[in-house]
């Protein structure tokens, strides 16, 4: 996010490599999950259980703007590399440290990875309770990429205030704490008192239709059918103005107590339907939203997805591409379109240190042969 933006951004690995780099599918010793996630970074390799490692780590922060971290809250505060060594040196340094429950607290050192934060923060929960009891784990990281976007946020927010005061500071991001900000049932799940008979908590969208077309296409529908006013929507694009007389969908109340016989009656309507674009004209005409159930790659190939330029082809680092996402942005004076290439573990250990650190080929070269540097790029 923060390279789309037009940031710098330096990658330091580890010699292991960053795990990420070694799912599938796989192309020219990448795996397309790296690509997506660090196209646009350059690449260090150092290995930080060398003492000179630590050091050249040190120096890489001393000459940053910003630095992001995602150890636990310990880690860095063992190598000597926490904040509190940097905070005087470098008054202007932002430096932003992600973890799963925060650097302070009686969860400090547990483990976080986006399931287990998922599930301690209700929403693995909430998603099995809406299903019958079923639970499962999300096949998205949801914890990983929304506390990515709160931390970019954070250090946008941080770099505008130095711009006002000349001082950087310290950003402590937690993914629980991400993952309760960013839902918005929370405050249904925290209301302990009586709610009114009869009313639909939260807006329900888990109630929302999912329907089959004759031509068996499925289509999300926006809307809860049993609420005032937007039941009279569906029973308009149904015309079907008979229900409006039904006793069993008389009131709020009651269409929730017949709520499964409702949804029989919509499904039903639904497959007489011709296809997607008919259902979608329907329900447009009486002020609701539809979205036809597609894949990633499905989208991919819609003229909306290829005016929007929202899937963009990057290098596979050999004579192919990899297919991923376009950043989401379209500013009027600026390219802000996912660009680059994703690079390999320590590909850009000479120019960082020559550039950056002000380095001499000589003292790269003992980094290297001290194995203080390390690199694994394939050979061409």
């Amino acid at each position: 996010m923060l390279t789309d933006l037009g940031a710098d951004v330096i990658k330091v690995e580890p010699p292991a490599g960053d795990m990420t780099r070694f799912t599938y599918p796989r192309v020219n010793s990448q795996s397309t999950y790296f690509v997506q996630q660090n196209v646009g970074k350059r690449n260090i390799s150092i290995d930080m259980d060398k003492p000179t490692g630590v050091e050249l780590a040190a120096r890489l922060i001393e000459s940053a703007d910003v630095v992001v971290e995602n150890f636990r809250p310990d880690v860095m505060r063992r190598l000597g590399l926490d904040y509190s060594r940097f905070a005087e040196t470098c008054p202007r340094l932002i430096y932003a440290s992600i973890s799963g429950y925060g650097a302070s607290g009686p969860w400090t050192s547990r483990r976080a990875y986006a399931p287990v934060v998922n599930a301690e923060t209700g929403i693995t929960k909430h998603q099995g309770d809406v299903r019958g009891g079923s639970y499962a784990n999300d096949p998205h990281s949801h914890g990983d990429v929304y506390t990515a976007v709160e931390t970019a946020s954070a250090i946008l927010a941080a770099l505008y205030q130095r711009e006002r005061t000349g001082k950087g500071q310290y950003v402590d991001i937690s993914m629980a704490e991400t993952m309760l900000y960013v839902n918005e049932h929370a405050h249904n799940q925290l209301w302990r008192d009586p709610v009114t008979p009869g009313t639909i908590r939260s807006f329900q969208p888990a109630d929302y239709p999912v329907l089959t077309t004759a031509d068996g296409s499925v289509v999300v529908v926006s809307g809860h059918p049993a609420e005032k006013g937007t039941f009279e929507f569906f029973v308009g694009a149904m015309d079907r103005p008979s229900l409006l007389d039904d006793l069993r969908f008389a009131t709020v109340e009651r269409r929730l107590e017949h709520f499964d016989e409702l949804m029989d009656e919509i499904k039903s309507w639904a497959t007489t339907v011709a296809d997607a674009e008919e259902i979608e004209r329907r329900f447009d005409r009486h002020g609701l939203a539809t979205g036809r159930l597609r894949s990633v790659d499905e989208i991919s190939a819609t003229p909306w997805a290829k005016d929007r330029e929202a899937i963009v082809d990057v290098s596979d680092r050999g004579n192919g591409v990899v297919r991923v996402p376009n950043s989401p942005w379209h500013f009027s004076g600026s390219d802000t379109s996912v660009r680059g290439e994703a690079r390999y573990r320590g590909e850009d250990n000479v120019q960082i240190c020559r550039e950056i650190l002000g380095m001499s080929d000589e003292e790269i070269a003992t980094l290297e042969r001290d194995g203080v540097l390390v690199s694994r790029v394939p050979k061409s």
